[in-house]
Parts: structure tokens; sequence; C-alpha cells
């Protein structure tokens, strides 16, 4: 019983204790992380910052005006954003353009002598849902996008299917540029559970007939409303037909729904969120779903006759065929790999997978194996190749992607600008520098080349005021096309971020929790939060320094927040215990050392269990106190033995013994606990012969017949000192054989008319600091073997005048 109480008051120690607060801290922001979206949102911020650390490009003054730009090998040489900016505002009057000046635009680009030197694909960022005014600019832009043959239009997804009117119109817009450039077919995992989209907004079908290749251009927001991800896969849902829920039930043994051509049933509830029937489901689990239908579900009401009163009522199931639309720059990374939507392998929650990716070769006018730039070459001072640059070819493409499609961005750096002297993440050019003066069709007159060989060009808002075109990202306002181009190039530069595995996380914050609960219970508070802080630089820098040079994304906010808890909870516990042990430590020892040896004990608590320590016991004792009593009343005894008790108690602290206990006329103090002390013996002696010196100076004011005279015994030895006594009520004491043998020297006394004696063991530990007269050799009762004993005379030093140094 006595063990497990200690046990258990050992485990409550805050160097333990702590531990148990940091494992529950663990568990707790565990439950957080995997129950609720508090750490994804803070970490949805903390990427944000990660981005604010990138270098990407360096830039040098060469000269006044001239600037020189380094930029990041990661960043696609092959990506250019054509620019609708101020300029092109400036020369071609307010937006929308004529479609006539899109027409020149590609004319431009298409008008070139060398036909390999040919741009890869022309993205135009641009809406065409609705014919122009002037149809002649139709037809121009028709003809230009038709002798280009690389132009990839935009489609837009929403999330409310299109009026009646229109909705065949836009899902036969669809299907046009399906059938020019393909669908994702190949897609596993649950396909059924991706948000989907019932409406959408392609371009008109002539437009898509002449396209090369299209794609939404939607992006998701996350829960603060920065775009930070692209969805890759996006699920367009076109109505086939509704059902009543009756007709379905007596169908459930065979639902009318193919799974394998992207067919599915939903309802929707009261709140008009819609619920997917799991494809597959077995007759018992639809009729399952059907009470939740009824429950939940509102009911389509039908009055037959007009007559204001309802006929019948009842639920409606609808039936959808979906469609996997890939992202615009998917479609284009596609194209510049020399791939279609054919070749995609998609792994919902896992990967997006391009095999085997091509890269058109200007120079020899051929496909080639794909390849990217590791390590750029080195040159030296001169222009002198010094090491060739490093490069790695590519047999596949995996994007990471999540369980909806969505592909983090790997933002390259900050928006750019269309000034030449302005900052640029990506090469930027007007688009009146190439749509100003268009070749004509004459091509004698053409130019050799325009420098955009293998290129994507990508043509886009680039000023403000045209469009509702700037949305926030990592890196503040950036134009939608410039997000699309850091969409392309993470997919081109194989650039992709990665989330570590889970049991990362849970790794680092488990260290994290251990680390700061170790500090925190044995460390002084300022020093621990101290470390504390270091620790969670330490920790950003790790995690910052693994993005920017790995890119991997390693949780920082719970293992941050989970750290400062528990040095917070550590330290309120602390701070509760301690008190509590202060208040013990001052109530059990204040009685027994001084002040300054208890609030020594209070920064450095003692061992209160029994302990084997060696200490030094001194006893002192009232002679002739029989006489002594009978002369005086028992209220003058007391009184005069208390100004006795008083002074030889002060003498005992001056020392810094430590008083056990008055018996009577007796009293018991010993040296070396609960400090540990060096020269416990050379203390009590010189409290002793204080005493003895001090003593003799009160008898001196006294009248004889009041006078006392004592008899000390000092001993040194193994003792056992603790608490002893019951659970309510405890004394700090020493038990043992020593203990006993100091208690017979100091009535010793008696026989050989001496003061103090002290034993052969106290005096081997101050012999050459003391002058003693060595008595006798004694058997004391309970021993077999006889002590050495001494009368203490003096000290060598003047230690008796004060007190020592302890």
């Amino acid at each position: 019983m006595k063990k497990n109480t200690k046990r258990r008051r050992k485990i409550l120690e805050t160097k333990y204790f702590g531990f148990l607060i940091g494992l529950l801290l663990f568990g707790f922001i565990l439950l957080l992380n995997e129950n609720t979206s508090i750490f994804s949102n803070i970490e949805e911020q903390m990427l944000d910052v990660h981005f604010g650390f990138k270098t990407i490009t360096r830039r040098e003054s060469i000269q006044e005006g001239v600037l020189q730009e380094e930029f990041d090998p990661k960043i696609s040489e092959d990506i250019l954003i054509v620019a609708i900016d101020f300029n092109s505002l400036s020369q071609f009057g307010k937006w929308p353009f004529p479609r006539y000046r899109e027409a020149d635009l590609l004319n431009s680009f298409s008008r070139i002598q060398n036909q390999d030197e040919r741009e890869r694909s022309v993205f135009l960022d641009i809406f065409f849902i609705e014919p122009d005014e002037k149809g002649y600019d139709d037809v121009l832009l028709l003809e230009a996008i038709d002798d280009n043959e690389r132009v990839f239009l935009e489609t837009v997804l929403d999330e409310f299917p299109p009026s009646s009117r229109e909705y065949d119109e836009f899902f036969s817009r669809q299907d046009v540029l399906i059938e020019r450039w393909g669908k994702i077919t190949n897609i596993q995992g649950a396909w059924h559970e991706i948000p989907a989209f019932y409406g959408l907004q392609p371009p008109l079908i002539p437009f898509g007939e002449k396209s090369r290749g299209y794609g939404h251009a939607n992006f998701n927001t996350d829960s603060d409303k920065v775009y930070r991800r692209q969805q890759l896969v996006a699920k367009s849902s076109r109505l086939v037909e509704s059902f009543r829920l009756d007709d379905l039930i007596a169908m459930s043994s065979a639902l009318p729904v193919d799974s394998s051509r992207f067919e599915r049933l939903e309802w929707v509830d009261k709140n008009e969120r819609p619920h997917t029937i799991p494809p597959g489901i077995t007759p018992e689990g639809f009729m399952q779903i059907v009470e939740e239908i009824k429950e939940n579900a509102p009911l389509r009401t039908v009055d037959t006759d007009n007559d204001g009163t309802i006929d019948e009522s009842y639920h409606v199931i609808r039936k959808y065929q979906d469609i996997f639309v890939p992202a615009i720059t998917l479609s284009l990374a596609l194209d510049y790999f020399n791939k279609s939507c054919d070749d995609l392998e998609v792994v919902l929650g896992e990967y997006i997978r391009i095999p085997e990716p091509m890269k058109f070769d200007v120079e020899n006018s051929t496909w080639l194996p794909y390849e990217i730039t590791v390590r750029d070459a080195v040159y030296n001072d001169d222009g002198v190749l010094q090491k060739p640059a490093e490069t790695r070819i590519l047999e596949e493409i995996k994007i990471p992607i999540d369980e909806y499609g969505n592909m983090l961005i790997n933002y390259m750096g900050p928006k750019s600008f269309a000034d030449p002297q302005g900052r640029k993440t990506f090469p930027v050019r007007s688009f009146a520098g190439y749509a100003a003066n268009p070749p004509g069709t004459d091509t004698e007159t053409w130019p050799r080349t325009k420098a955009l060989g293998n290129k994507i060009i990508m043509v886009g808002a680039f000023a403000r005021g045209i469009a509702d075109d700037e949305k926030p990202t990592p890196f503040g306002l950036m134009y939608g096309v410039e997000i699309h181009a850091n969409a392309l190039n993470t997919i081109l530069m194989d650039n992709f971020l990665h989330r570590v595995p889970a049991w990362v996380n849970y790794l680092v914050l488990f260290a994290a929790v251990m680390l700061v609960a170790l500090i925190s219970s044995r460390m002084p508070t300022l020093w621990a939060l101290v470390l504390l802080l270091a620790g969670l630089m330490a920790l950003f820098l790790t995690v910052s320094i693994v993005f920017e040079s790995r890119n991997l994304i390693i949780d920082y906010s719970p293992s941050a927040i989970a750290a400062v808890l528990t040095f917070l909870s550590i330290i309120a516990y602390r701070v509760m215990t301690e008190e509590r042990d202060k208040r013990m430590i001052r109530n059990m020892f204040g009685k027994y050392v001084s002040p300054g040896v208890v609030d020594h004990l209070i920064d450095n608590p003692p061992e209160l269990g029994g302990v084997d320590k060696q200490l030094t016991v001194f006893f002192s004792d009232v002679r002739g106190f029989t006489t002594l009593s009978e002369s005086m009343t028992p209220q003058e005894l007391l009184n005069h033995l208390n100004v006795y008790f008083t002074l030889m108690t002060d003498i005992i602290l001056d020392y810094k013994g430590t008083l056990d206990k008055y018996v009577g006329d007796e009293i018991m103090c010993f040296w070396g606990a609960p400090l540990p002390q060096e020269e416990h013996a050379l203390l009590a002696c010189q409290c002793a012969l204080k005493q003895k010196k001090a003593l003799e100076e009160l008898n001196a004011s006294w009248p004889p017949e009041k006078r006392i005279n004592i008899g000390i015994g000092i001993n040194s030895g193994i003792m056992t000192v603790g608490n002893v006594g019951s659970e309510g009520r405890m004394n700090y004491t020493l038990m043992g054989d020593p203990v006993n043998l100091g208690a017979r020297l100091e009535g010793t006394n008696k026989q050989y008319g001496t003061t103090i004696i002290i034993s052969e063991f106290t005096y081997g530990f101050v012999k050459d600091k003391v002058t003693a007269r060595e008595l006798d050799n004694i058997r004391v009762k309970g021993k077999n073997k006889p002590v050495l004993i001494y009368e203490l005379v003096d000290c060598l030093d003047d230690g008796a005048s004060g007190p020592a140094a302890g």
C-alpha cells in the first residue's frame, strides 16, 4: 500500500507528470486534426508563408535602364504570356476588342516562313459564348483559328444548370469539344463523390469545331477564398431523366444505371444538398436510402386539374451522365507532351499519370523523350562553360491530386507586369506587339520566324478594369491567365508539391510535444521559454527549407500549437504543485532550520523519504533540572527555560543546524540534512562551543540559584533521516545506532565532569581543526566494541566566535 502511494506521488511530480500532460495534448491535437478543419485552414495560411520565402529571380542593373535577370530553372522557358494590357487598350480601344483583333494575333503567329518554329499551342483565355455584333469579325476569327490549327479554347463549368431553353444547346457545344479533343475516361476511385457541375458555358459550336482542344478554366478557392489549387479533373453532369421514387423501388434489384458509363442516381435534400446513390448498391442498401429520402427530401406536388388542390406528390430521383472534363492547363500539357486524354490514367486521391511524355525538338523537327533540367550549366566570368547542365529524362509524369481531382499549384513567384522594366515571374509580351501589324496573305512577306518555337502562348487579360480577372493567391492578387501559367508550369516542370505521409506529421508532432514536456518540466521557466521559442523557429526554418528544396509540405501548425499548449499546461501545473510543495516545505522546515535554509530548500527540494546519509547528531541536556525546578514556580520555570531554549536554538540555526525536537529540557539537532553539508561535524562542534560560551554569559546575568549547567554529546555516522510519523502528522528526524550513541555521550559528561563530549567518529572529521582531550575508551549500552571519547576544548579557528560557512 505504501509503495503504491509513493509510486502515485512520484508520478505526480512535474518531471514525470509533464510527459503525461504531453501525451494527453498529443492525443487532443490528433483528434482536432482528424475531426475538424482548424489545422488544415491554418496550414493553408502557412503555405502562403512558405511561398513568400521562395527565391525566384535575381535581377542586376548592368547599366542605366538595362536590367539583367536570371530566372529560376524551375520555370519553363516554353511558357509565354501575351497580355491584353494598357498598351493594347490604348492602341485598340476599350475591351472587348472586335474579334478581328484576335484574328490578327493568331495570324501573326501562324504566318511565318519556317513552320517548324511555330508555337506549340495558343490558349485564348477569352470567352466566345455569344456571337459578335459584327458577324464578319467572327468569320475572320474562325478562319484564323482554322489556319492556326493550334488554338485551345476554354469552357466554364457552373454549379447550376442552364435554363431549359439553353440546356440542349450548351451541352451540344460541349459534345463538339469532346469530339475534337476527347474526355477523360480512365478514372479510378470514388468518381461519384467528386462535386458535380450541372451547368456550363462552352464556346459557340463553330469555334469548337475549329479549335485544337479545350479545357475548363475553373479554379477552386480554399476556405479563405485564396486560389491555391486547380481541379484538373472536373465532373460535368448532364441530366438524362427523372424517376419517381416509387418506380425505382420496384426496380431496386436492377437500378437503371450503368456505372461503367459514369451514370448515377441522385436525390436532393430539403437544404438543396445533392446526394448520390452509390453505384452497385445492394437492394437492402437501397431500401435504407429510400427511408432516408422519405425523411429528408422534399416532395414534388402536382395539381393535374389546376383546381388549386394537390392531386399527387412524390419524391424525385434524377439520373445523370457524368463527363470528366480536363482543366485547360492539363489539356495544354498533354498537347505539349504529344499525348491525349486517352493516354491519361487517373486514380482519385493519388495521381494523374501521363506515360512517356515527349517534347518537340525545333532544331531537328522531331519528337524526343521529355527531359527537364536538374541543374543549370556553370560558366566562368569569361563565359566559358565549366560544367554542363544536368538533365533528367522523364519516363512518366505523376501529378499528385486529392480525392476530388485537385492539384496544389506550385506558384513560382509574385504576379508579373507587362511593362518591360517591371518584375516578371513568367515572360510577358503585349497583345498589341503581335496584333498591331499582322502579316498579309502573301507568304513572301511573312517573317522567317517569331522566335516562338514550341512555346505555349497564353493570351489573357492583364489590365485592371478589363474583367473581374484578378484573384487572390499566396502572392497576392494575380490575373487569371498567370494562375493558369503557374498551374501549367507545375505540370511541365514536374515540380509538384507533395504532402508528407500522415505518420511523418504525427512523428513531428509527438517529438515536439515530448521535447517541450522534457524541458518545461525540468528547466527553469525562463530558460524553457527561450528554448521553446528557439525550437519553434528551428522547426519553422526546417519546414520552410524542406518545402523550398524538396517540394514537401510538413504540417507546422499542429506541432507548434501543441508545443505551446504543452509548455503552458506544464508551467501552470508547476505553478500549482510547486506552490503547494513550497508551502509544505515552509511549514515542515520553518521550525527546524533558519529562513535562509528554508529558501534554499524551496529552490532545491530535499528527499523527504528515509535516506541514509553521513550526518552529525547533537544532544544537550540541563544538569540538575530537578533542583532548579524546586526553586521556582512552574510558570517561572517555564519562562526561565524559554529564555534558555531561545538562545540555544538561535545559535543552532546560526550554525545552519536542523532542530529536531525538544524533549523536556533536552535539545536534539543535527547537521548534514536536509541540505548536504561537508563540514557537518565541525559546524556541530563550533555550535557546541558557542552555546557553552553564550550560556556562561547568560548565567552571569542570573542569580546563582537560577543558573543552568548543560552537557552536550556529539556523534557522527551513517544515520537514516526522513519524515517519520502518521499520514496526518510527520516529523523530520533521525534514526539509527549513531543517534543513540550521541544521546548516551551527552549523559556521559556527568561521569567525567565535562561539558562537551565528542566521539572518535566526530573527532576523525575535525581533529585538524579543534583542540580536544582524549578521555577514555567506554563501552556503551547495546555496543560490544568500546568507543573512544574526547572532551571538546576549543576550535583552532575562531569559528566559536561566530557562525561558520556552511
